[in-house]
Protein backbone atom coordinates (compact mmCIF):
# COMPACT_ATOMS: atom_id res chain seq x y z
CA UNK A 1 0.00 0.00 0.00
CA UNK A 2 1.32 3.24 -1.05
CA UNK A 3 1.94 5.63 2.06
CA UNK A 4 0.03 8.80 2.98
CA UNK A 5 2.00 11.85 4.07
CA UNK A 6 0.81 13.41 6.94
CA UNK A 7 1.74 17.70 7.22
CA UNK A 8 0.93 20.35 9.06
CA UNK A 9 0.57 23.49 7.77
CA UNK A 10 3.60 24.93 8.70
CA UNK A 11 5.51 22.00 7.53
CA UNK A 12 3.98 22.57 3.92
CA UNK A 13 4.71 25.94 3.92
CA UNK A 14 8.57 25.14 4.45
CA UNK A 15 8.42 22.43 1.82
CA UNK A 16 6.25 25.33 -0.77
CA UNK A 17 8.00 27.88 0.34
CA UNK A 18 5.25 30.08 0.73
CA UNK A 19 2.24 31.25 3.12
CA UNK A 20 -0.93 28.82 3.45
CA UNK A 21 -3.59 31.22 4.67
CA UNK A 22 -6.75 29.87 3.90
CA UNK A 23 -8.08 26.46 3.07
CA UNK A 24 -8.20 26.92 -0.85
CA UNK A 25 -4.52 27.44 0.18
CA UNK A 26 -4.26 23.66 1.38
CA UNK A 27 -5.57 22.27 -1.27
CA UNK A 28 -3.89 23.55 -3.97
CA UNK A 29 -0.65 22.66 -1.57
CA UNK A 30 -1.51 19.03 -1.59
CA UNK A 31 -1.79 18.92 -5.33
CA UNK A 32 1.62 20.12 -5.45
CA UNK A 33 2.94 17.87 -3.36
CA UNK A 34 1.40 14.93 -4.99
CA UNK A 35 3.33 15.85 -8.19
CA UNK A 36 6.58 14.04 -5.89
CA UNK A 37 4.65 11.60 -4.56
CA UNK A 38 3.45 8.22 -5.55
CA UNK A 39 0.29 7.91 -2.31
CA UNK A 40 -1.38 10.56 -0.32
CA UNK A 41 -1.39 13.59 1.26
CA UNK A 42 -3.16 14.58 4.55
CA UNK A 43 -2.44 18.03 5.67
CA UNK A 44 -3.57 18.87 9.34
CA UNK A 45 -5.68 22.96 9.33
CA UNK A 46 -5.70 23.19 12.82
CA UNK A 47 -3.51 26.19 11.72
CA UNK A 48 -5.70 28.01 9.69
CA UNK A 49 -7.46 30.23 11.86
CA UNK A 50 -11.22 29.20 12.23
CA UNK A 51 -13.28 29.97 14.97
CA UNK A 52 -15.63 27.08 14.24
CA UNK A 53 -13.94 24.16 13.15
CA UNK A 54 -10.50 22.09 12.82
CA UNK A 55 -10.32 21.13 9.29
CA UNK A 56 -8.12 18.50 7.78
CA UNK A 57 -7.64 17.69 3.99
CA UNK A 58 -6.97 14.24 2.47
CA UNK A 59 -6.37 13.03 -1.44
CA UNK A 60 -4.09 10.86 -3.48
CA UNK A 61 -5.07 12.73 -6.77
CA UNK A 62 -8.00 10.42 -7.69
CA UNK A 63 -9.94 10.81 -4.42
CA UNK A 64 -9.99 13.98 -1.96
CA UNK A 65 -12.15 15.03 1.23
CA UNK A 66 -12.28 17.43 3.99
CA UNK A 67 -12.45 16.36 7.91
CA UNK A 68 -13.89 18.73 10.35
CA UNK A 69 -14.22 18.86 14.16
CA UNK A 70 -15.61 20.91 16.23
CA UNK A 71 -12.55 22.97 17.22
CA UNK A 72 -12.04 23.34 20.91
CA UNK A 73 -10.37 26.90 21.31
CA UNK A 74 -8.74 26.53 24.59
CA UNK A 75 -6.55 23.61 23.72
CA UNK A 76 -2.91 23.55 21.69
CA UNK A 77 -3.48 21.33 18.77
CA UNK A 78 0.74 21.04 18.16
CA UNK A 79 1.73 17.74 17.37
CA UNK A 80 -1.75 16.58 16.15
CA UNK A 81 -0.08 15.49 12.40
CA UNK A 82 2.71 13.29 14.23
CA UNK A 83 -0.45 11.83 16.14
CA UNK A 84 -2.75 11.50 13.25
CA UNK A 85 0.55 9.63 11.54
CA UNK A 86 0.49 7.08 14.18
CA UNK A 87 -2.52 6.15 14.40
CA UNK A 88 -3.19 6.00 10.86
CA UNK A 89 -0.02 3.40 10.95
CA UNK A 90 -1.78 1.55 13.89
CA UNK A 91 -5.26 1.54 11.76
CA UNK A 92 -3.71 0.19 8.81
CA UNK A 93 -2.18 -2.42 10.42
CA UNK A 94 -5.42 -3.92 11.63
CA UNK A 95 -6.82 -3.96 8.18
CA UNK A 96 -8.40 -1.13 7.49
CA UNK A 97 -8.29 1.04 4.30
CA UNK A 98 -6.80 4.26 4.24
CA UNK A 99 -10.08 6.03 4.62
CA UNK A 100 -11.32 4.30 7.15
CA UNK A 101 -8.38 4.34 8.85
CA UNK A 102 -7.80 8.29 8.38
CA UNK A 103 -11.50 8.91 10.03
CA UNK A 104 -10.94 6.35 12.91
CA UNK A 105 -6.99 8.58 13.60
CA UNK A 106 -8.95 11.48 13.82
CA UNK A 107 -11.57 9.70 16.21
CA UNK A 108 -8.78 8.97 18.09
CA UNK A 109 -6.76 12.23 18.49
CA UNK A 110 -10.07 14.26 18.14
CA UNK A 111 -10.74 12.46 21.59
CA UNK A 112 -6.94 12.92 23.41
CA UNK A 113 -7.19 16.62 22.24
CA UNK A 114 -11.03 17.04 24.09
CA UNK A 115 -9.98 14.93 26.86
CA UNK A 116 -6.91 17.34 27.50
CA UNK A 117 -4.32 14.55 27.30
CA UNK A 118 -0.79 14.42 26.33
CA UNK A 119 -1.31 13.37 22.42
CA UNK A 120 2.57 12.45 21.65
CA UNK A 121 1.78 9.87 23.49
CA UNK A 122 -1.45 8.67 22.07
CA UNK A 123 -3.15 5.85 23.36
CA UNK A 124 -3.95 3.35 20.40
CA UNK A 125 -5.43 0.39 22.80
CA UNK A 126 -8.70 2.11 23.61
CA UNK A 127 -10.97 1.91 20.67
CA UNK A 128 -12.88 5.40 20.05
CA UNK A 129 -16.65 5.31 20.32
CA UNK A 130 -17.83 8.60 20.78
CA UNK A 131 -20.01 10.53 18.18
CA UNK A 132 -18.58 13.78 19.73
CA UNK A 133 -15.11 12.57 18.13
CA UNK A 134 -16.36 11.36 14.58
CA UNK A 135 -14.94 14.20 12.03
CA UNK A 136 -17.85 15.76 9.32
CA UNK A 137 -16.06 14.25 5.89
CA UNK A 138 -17.85 16.49 3.44
CA UNK A 139 -16.48 17.27 -0.20
CA UNK A 140 -15.71 21.09 0.55
CA UNK A 141 -14.36 22.86 4.22
CA UNK A 142 -17.37 22.98 6.21
CA UNK A 143 -18.43 26.75 7.14
CA UNK A 144 -21.02 25.63 9.58
CA UNK A 145 -22.59 22.81 12.04
CA UNK A 146 -24.68 20.81 9.68
CA UNK A 147 -28.10 21.23 10.42
CA UNK A 148 -30.08 18.23 11.29
CA UNK A 149 -32.81 16.78 9.11
CA UNK A 150 -36.27 15.98 11.04
CA UNK A 151 -36.33 12.18 12.62
CA UNK A 152 -38.84 10.08 10.79
CA UNK A 153 -40.78 6.85 11.91
CA UNK A 154 -39.22 3.80 11.40
CA UNK A 155 -39.93 0.35 13.46
CA UNK A 156 -40.05 -2.86 10.58
CA UNK A 157 -39.07 -0.69 7.19
CA UNK A 158 -40.15 -2.72 3.76
CA UNK A 159 -37.62 -2.11 0.67
CA UNK A 160 -39.88 -2.85 -2.44
CA UNK A 161 -39.29 -2.33 -5.91
CA UNK A 162 -42.88 -1.06 -7.06
CA UNK A 163 -46.32 0.09 -5.93
CA UNK A 164 -48.09 -2.82 -6.21
CA UNK A 165 -45.90 -4.07 -3.11
CA UNK A 166 -47.45 -0.80 -1.04
CA UNK A 167 -51.05 -1.95 -2.05
CA UNK A 168 -50.05 -5.62 -0.58
CA UNK A 169 -48.20 -4.25 2.40
CA UNK A 170 -49.76 -1.10 3.29
CA UNK A 171 -52.97 -3.24 5.15
CA UNK A 172 -50.52 -5.08 7.35
CA UNK A 173 -49.59 -1.81 9.71
CA UNK A 174 -46.34 -1.28 8.50
CA UNK A 175 -45.90 2.82 9.52
CA UNK A 176 -42.59 3.11 7.32
CA UNK A 177 -41.66 1.82 3.62
CA UNK A 178 -39.24 2.68 1.03
CA UNK A 179 -39.39 2.67 -2.85
CA UNK A 180 -36.56 1.33 -4.35
CA UNK A 181 -36.77 1.33 -8.26
CA UNK A 182 -34.24 0.66 -10.77
CA UNK A 183 -34.13 0.51 -14.54
CA UNK A 184 -37.36 1.97 -15.43
CA UNK A 185 -38.33 4.27 -17.96
CA UNK A 186 -39.18 8.14 -16.78
CA UNK A 187 -42.93 7.79 -17.38
CA UNK A 188 -43.73 4.49 -15.56
CA UNK A 189 -40.97 6.03 -12.67
CA UNK A 190 -43.27 9.26 -12.13
CA UNK A 191 -46.30 7.06 -12.57
CA UNK A 192 -45.16 4.75 -9.67
CA UNK A 193 -43.72 7.47 -7.54
CA UNK A 194 -47.19 9.27 -7.80
CA UNK A 195 -49.58 6.25 -6.87
CA UNK A 196 -46.76 5.07 -4.41
CA UNK A 197 -47.37 8.67 -2.35
CA UNK A 198 -51.16 8.62 -3.12
CA UNK A 199 -51.07 4.67 -0.98
CA UNK A 200 -48.92 6.12 1.56
CA UNK A 201 -50.75 9.30 2.27
CA UNK A 202 -54.28 6.94 2.17
CA UNK A 203 -52.82 4.66 4.85
CA UNK A 204 -50.60 7.24 6.85
CA UNK A 205 -47.69 5.55 6.28
CA UNK A 206 -44.04 6.96 5.63
CA UNK A 207 -42.95 6.98 2.31
CA UNK A 208 -39.54 6.83 1.74
CA UNK A 209 -38.25 6.87 -1.98
CA UNK A 210 -34.84 5.56 -2.80
CA UNK A 211 -32.28 8.23 -4.70
CA UNK A 212 -34.78 9.49 -6.86
CA UNK A 213 -34.92 13.25 -4.77
CA UNK A 214 -36.31 15.33 -7.46
CA UNK A 215 -39.21 13.47 -8.03
CA UNK A 216 -39.96 12.75 -4.62
CA UNK A 217 -40.22 16.11 -3.66
CA UNK A 218 -42.22 16.49 -6.81
CA UNK A 219 -45.00 14.02 -5.95
CA UNK A 220 -44.69 14.75 -1.89
CA UNK A 221 -42.97 12.14 -0.65
CA UNK A 222 -42.26 11.69 3.30
CA UNK A 223 -38.36 10.80 2.52
CA UNK A 224 -35.45 10.57 0.41
CA UNK A 225 -33.17 7.58 1.21
CA UNK A 226 -30.12 7.92 -0.53
CA UNK A 227 -27.27 5.13 -1.28
CA UNK A 228 -23.44 6.62 -1.04
CA UNK A 229 -22.98 6.81 -5.10
CA UNK A 230 -26.14 8.91 -4.86
CA UNK A 231 -24.42 11.51 -2.71
CA UNK A 232 -22.93 12.89 -5.56
CA UNK A 233 -25.28 14.20 -7.21
CA UNK A 234 -28.26 15.25 -4.78
CA UNK A 235 -28.93 18.63 -4.01
CA UNK A 236 -29.01 18.10 0.15
CA UNK A 237 -30.15 21.30 0.85
CA UNK A 238 -33.32 21.19 -1.65
CA UNK A 239 -34.23 18.14 0.35
CA UNK A 240 -33.65 20.12 3.29
CA UNK A 241 -36.06 23.13 2.55
CA UNK A 242 -38.41 20.69 1.14
CA UNK A 243 -38.95 19.08 4.96
CA UNK A 244 -38.33 15.59 3.69
CA UNK A 245 -36.45 12.92 5.81
CA UNK A 246 -33.59 11.93 4.76
CA UNK A 247 -32.17 8.38 5.09
CA UNK A 248 -28.39 7.98 4.28
CA UNK A 249 -26.61 4.19 3.60
CA UNK A 250 -23.12 3.45 5.27
CA UNK A 251 -21.11 0.27 5.50
CA UNK A 252 -18.09 1.79 6.92
CA UNK A 253 -16.00 4.20 8.81
CA UNK A 254 -15.60 6.46 6.02
CA UNK A 255 -19.38 6.22 4.89
CA UNK A 256 -20.52 6.86 8.42
CA UNK A 257 -18.17 10.07 8.96
CA UNK A 258 -19.73 11.41 5.55
CA UNK A 259 -23.39 10.44 6.31
CA UNK A 260 -22.55 12.79 9.90
CA UNK A 261 -21.62 15.32 7.56
CA UNK A 262 -25.63 15.31 6.24
CA UNK A 263 -27.18 15.18 10.25
CA UNK A 264 -29.39 12.65 8.17
CA UNK A 265 -33.20 11.74 9.71
CA UNK A 266 -31.42 8.16 9.75
CA UNK A 267 -28.27 5.64 8.97
CA UNK A 268 -28.73 2.72 7.60
CA UNK A 269 -26.14 0.49 8.71
CA UNK A 270 -25.33 -2.62 6.26
CA UNK A 271 -25.19 -5.27 5.67
CA UNK A 272 -25.33 -6.72 8.69
CA UNK A 273 -25.80 -10.51 7.15
CA UNK A 274 -24.75 -11.75 3.65
CA UNK A 275 -27.46 -10.74 1.30
CA UNK A 276 -29.15 -11.67 -1.83
CA UNK A 277 -30.55 -8.41 -2.19
CA UNK A 278 -27.66 -6.68 -3.55
CA UNK A 279 -24.30 -7.50 -4.92
CA UNK A 280 -22.12 -5.86 -1.58
CA UNK A 281 -18.23 -4.48 -2.70
CA UNK A 282 -17.16 -4.99 0.79
CA UNK A 283 -18.23 -7.94 3.67
CA UNK A 284 -21.35 -8.21 5.74
CA UNK A 285 -20.42 -6.06 9.13
CA UNK A 286 -21.78 -8.40 11.61
CA UNK A 287 -23.57 -8.05 14.75
CA UNK A 288 -20.62 -6.83 16.59
CA UNK A 289 -19.91 -3.98 14.23
CA UNK A 290 -24.16 -3.03 14.93
CA UNK A 291 -23.61 -2.96 18.03
CA UNK A 292 -20.59 -0.61 17.39
CA UNK A 293 -21.94 1.81 16.06
CA UNK A 294 -24.98 2.03 18.36
CA UNK A 295 -22.52 2.82 21.21
CA UNK A 296 -21.10 5.09 19.52
CA UNK A 297 -24.01 7.14 16.90
CA UNK A 298 -26.58 9.16 18.36
CA UNK A 299 -29.11 8.86 15.06
CA UNK A 300 -31.51 6.35 14.43
CA UNK A 301 -30.14 3.31 13.12
CA UNK A 302 -31.75 1.12 10.51
CA UNK A 303 -29.97 -2.77 10.10
CA UNK A 304 -30.40 -3.87 6.85
CA UNK A 305 -28.75 -6.67 4.92
CA UNK A 306 -29.71 -10.73 5.21
CA UNK A 307 -32.39 -10.36 8.28
CA UNK A 308 -34.41 -13.05 8.74
CA UNK A 309 -37.18 -14.20 11.78
CA UNK A 310 -34.09 -16.00 12.89
CA UNK A 311 -32.10 -13.51 13.53
CA UNK A 312 -34.47 -10.77 14.76
CA UNK A 313 -34.05 -11.11 17.85
CA UNK A 314 -30.18 -10.46 17.84
CA UNK A 315 -30.84 -7.35 15.96
CA UNK A 316 -33.82 -5.99 18.08
CA UNK A 317 -31.27 -6.59 21.18
CA UNK A 318 -28.82 -4.25 19.84
CA UNK A 319 -31.37 -1.33 20.16
CA UNK A 320 -31.65 0.04 16.64
CA UNK A 321 -34.88 2.08 15.42
CA UNK A 322 -35.20 0.40 12.24
CA UNK A 323 -35.30 -3.11 10.86
CA UNK A 324 -34.87 -2.85 6.80
CA UNK A 325 -35.82 -6.33 4.66
CA UNK A 326 -35.98 -6.59 1.08
CA UNK A 327 -36.20 -10.26 0.46
CA UNK A 328 -37.54 -11.68 3.96
CA UNK A 329 -40.82 -10.24 2.86
CA UNK A 330 -40.44 -9.97 -1.40
CA UNK A 331 -39.25 -13.47 -1.61
CA UNK A 332 -41.19 -15.07 1.29
CA UNK A 333 -43.59 -17.65 0.30
CA UNK A 334 -46.68 -15.73 1.45
CA UNK A 335 -45.58 -11.74 1.70
CA UNK A 336 -48.12 -11.07 4.18
CA UNK A 337 -47.75 -13.70 7.28
CA UNK A 338 -44.48 -12.58 6.95
CA UNK A 339 -44.96 -9.33 7.38
CA UNK A 340 -47.19 -10.22 10.95
CA UNK A 341 -44.73 -12.23 11.89
CA UNK A 342 -41.75 -9.71 11.72
CA UNK A 343 -44.31 -6.97 13.72
CA UNK A 344 -45.96 -9.10 15.67
CA UNK A 345 -41.95 -10.22 17.11
CA UNK A 346 -40.96 -6.69 17.10
CA UNK A 347 -44.06 -5.90 19.21
CA UNK A 348 -43.79 -8.76 21.61
CA UNK A 349 -39.88 -8.02 22.25
CA UNK A 350 -40.78 -4.22 22.50
CA UNK A 351 -43.46 -5.17 25.50
CA UNK A 352 -41.09 -7.61 27.93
Amino acid sequence: MKETIVLKVSDVEKKLNGKIKSYQDIQESAEALLTNCSGGILIDGSQIEDPLFSQDYWTDGQESFWLANKRLLSENYDGKASALKSAIANCLALGNSIKDAIVIAEMFVNREIRLKKNIDKLELSNWPEDEIDLPFLSPKPLLKIPEPFKSSPLGLYPVVDSSDWLELLLPTGVKCIQLRIKDLNETLLEEEIKRAVFLANSHNVTLFINDYWELAIKFGADGVHLGQEDLYDADIDKIHQAGLFLGVSSNCYYEVARAHALNPSYIACGAIYPTISKVMSSEPQGIIELKRWRRTLNYPLVAIGGISLARLPEILATGVEGIALISAITKASDPIIATHQFLTKIKDFNNL
